[in-house]
């Protein structure tokens, strides 16, 4: 297999398991769990709000918001911060009650 090739395959395969664990994680996480190549995958919230994070800095080096357009940037990025832990932290839990029912 060429690497162009093989590139777009991992591509695939992370786009698939990735929207699979946001819209069906349950279903997702067992797959995972059969394939434990897939588990980098899991960590793909973590990822997204270090890029999150990230960005923000280097955008607050070039924008500065005042007044109401700053509460609406404050208002977003803490509903996305909130909302991505609790994604992770779901996934997190799904995973472990798989890999112990495995274990039993």
């Amino acid at each position: 297999m060429r690497k162009h090739t093989f590139l777009i395959f991992i591509t695939y395969v992370w786009t698939k398991t990735l929207i699979g664990l946001t819209f069906h994680p349950f279903k997702s996480i067992k797959g995972v769990v059969r394939r434990p190549i897939l588990l980098p995958v899991i960590f793909s919230p973590v990822m997204g709000l270090a890029v999150l994070f990230i960005v923000g800095r280097i955008a607050a080096l070039f924008v500065s918001p005042h007044g109401l357009k700053r509460e609406i940037v404050v208002i977003f990025l803490s509903t996305t911060l909130l909302s991505i832990l609790f994604w992770q932290l779901l996934l997190f839990y799904l995973l472990a009650s798989f890999l112990i029912a495995l274990r039993k």
